[in-house]
């Protein structure tokens, strides 16, 4: 890991393993993404940096110091890094779909108890209404009368 963001990963050693994983992607992002600037001269423009000379700029080292084994230590690393990021991606995604799967699965038994619920109701009122239409007849019956 590059020495700059190793004090930044050994305060997450209690952080979930995707966290450092970030951590060491964004350390190996920075480094990849300056190694190009290193055949170019560089100029400090204020508080902005340049390709190109400007008024009162002046020009910043950005060499890259490590010798080539240190650099292709660091593209190995990016390299593994890259890996957990993609199998965490991976692991991530298939998680999701079976927590999407599950909720699927129960809004869809949901919808079943309540279709239930609403033919038991619809055959309360049946047969409450069947009841009132008896109670109606034999009241009114002919053989009721004297």
């Amino acid at each position: 890991m590059i020495p700059a963001f190793a004090h930044v990963a050994s305060h997450l050693t209690g952080v979930l393993p995707a966290a450092r994983a970030v951590v060491a992607l964004v350390a190996a992002g920075l480094a990849w993404w300056s190694w190009p600037a290193a055949a170019q001269q560089v100029y400090r423009c204020g508080n902005a940096y340049a390709h190109a000379p400007c008024p009162q700029g002046r020009p910043v080292d950005v060499a890259d110091p490590r010798d080539p084994a240190q650099v292709e230590q660091a593209r190995a690393q990016t390299a593994r890094d890259q890996q957990l990021a993609d199998q965490l991606h991976r692991e991530n995604a298939a998680r999701e779909a079976a927590h999407r799967k599950a909720l699927l699965a129960e809004a869809k038994q949901a919808q079943k108890m309540a279709a239930a619920q609403r033919r038991a109701a619809r055959a309360r009122e049946r047969a409450r209404k069947d009841a009132q239409q008896l109670a109606t007849r034999k009241a009114v019956s002919p053989k009721a009368l004297p």
